[in-house]
C-alpha cells in the first residue's frame, strides 16, 4: 500500500513456459523487487525475450527436443536465470523512469547493475549445465 492508501498492485501476467516452467510479471515483481510503477506490459515482454534466450543457452540440455523436467530447486535455478536477465535488460528502462537529481552517474551505475545481473544469469544457466561457473566460456 502507498502512502495515500492505494493499493499498489497490478493485474498478473503469466508467461507460460510451454514445458519450461511458467513465469509470471508478479513473482518478478517480488523477487527482484520492482515497484508497481513500471509497465507490466514490457516487463513482460521482457520476461519473454529473457525466457527465450535463457532457454536457448539451455538447448543442451533437450532430448529429441524434450525438455527436461526440472526438480524444485532447478526450477528456482532456472527462474533466477530468467529474471536477472529480465532485469538486466530492463534496466535502461527502469532508468530513464526512475532517475534521481543527486547527480549520480546513472549510465555506470546501470552498466555495472546490468553486467552484475547477466553474469549472475549466466552462472545459474552454468550450474544447469553442470558446468563450472568460473568457466572461460563465461569472459
Amino acid at each position: 500500500m502507498s502512502f495515500g492508501g492505494k493499493v499498489n498492485s497490478v493485474e498478473n501476467i503469466s508467461v507460460l513456459g510451454d514445458g519450461w516452467p511458467d513465469l509470471s510479471t508478479n513473482e518478478f515483481r517480488n523477487l527482484r523487487r520492482i515497484p508497481y510503477t513500471f509497465d507490466n506490459n514490457s516487463i513482460a515482454a521482457a520476461i519473454n525475450i529473457a525466457a527465450l534466450r535463457v532457454q536457448n543457452s539451455l538447448a543442451r540440455l533437450l532430448v529429441d527436443t524434450v525438455i527436461p523436467e526440472l526438480n524444485s530447486s532447478k526450477t528456482m535455478i532456472y527462474k533466477r536465470a530468467v529474471y536477472g536477465r529480465t532485469h538486466a535488460e530492463l534496466l535502461p528502462e527502469f532508468a530513464t523512469q526512475d532517475r534521481r537529481k543527486e547527480g549520480e552517474s546513472v549510465t555506470t551505475d546501470d552498466n555495472e547493475q546490468e553486467d552484475r545481473f547477466l553474469f549472475q544469469s549466466q552462472r545459474d544457466i552454468s550450474l544447469l549445465l553442470g558446468e563450472s561457473s568460473i568457466g572461460i566460456s563465461l569472459i
